[in-house]
């Protein structure tokens, strides 16, 4: 019979590997927010910050890690710029010099993101599966 320290190493391990899918879930949720919006643009901020009534440009986020006991534990950040100037004088936010911020989105950066995030999840989902091997062989041995 496993003694109680085993049984908490075994039960933790599942609790560890599913905030590792929760996080790679929010770390995907943030790329595809990114990449669906990348086309969001809006006004160039003022140097107060505002945007003098008009449509702000979409905020790109990422998604921050760190480790939590146990496990990860993740938030959202903005990337930084949050924007870049664009020259699109037909837009209704551009400004007196056809200008409007756009998203700061990298595209490849965004699918390299997704990608890891993939298999991020695919690991965890492996460890959830292997622990849950591990206790019903445990269980069975047992009966």
């Amino acid at each position: 019979m496993p003694s109680d320290k085993e049984w908490t190493a075994m039960v933790g391990s599942i609790g560890i590997a599913l905030s590792g899918l929760t996080a790679q879930t929010r770390r995907l949720d943030a790329s595809a927010a990114n990449v669906a919006n990348v086309r969001s643009t809006g006004a160039v901020p003022s140097t107060d910050g505002g945007t003098d009534g008009k449509r702000a440009a979409y905020q790109p986020i990422v998604v921050a890690q760190s480790d939590a006991n146990p496990g990860t534990r993740t938030s959202f950040t903005p990337i930084t710029p949050p924007y870049l100037q664009e020259y699109a004088p037909d837009d209704s936010a551009a400004n007196g010099d056809g200008m409007v911020a756009a998203p700061n989105v990298d595209l490849a950066t965004e699918r390299v993101n997704q990608m890891a995030a993939s298999r991020a999840y695919g690991a965890n989902v492996a460890v959830v599966r292997t622990q849950d091997e591990m206790l019903t062989s445990l269980l069975d041995s047992k009966v």
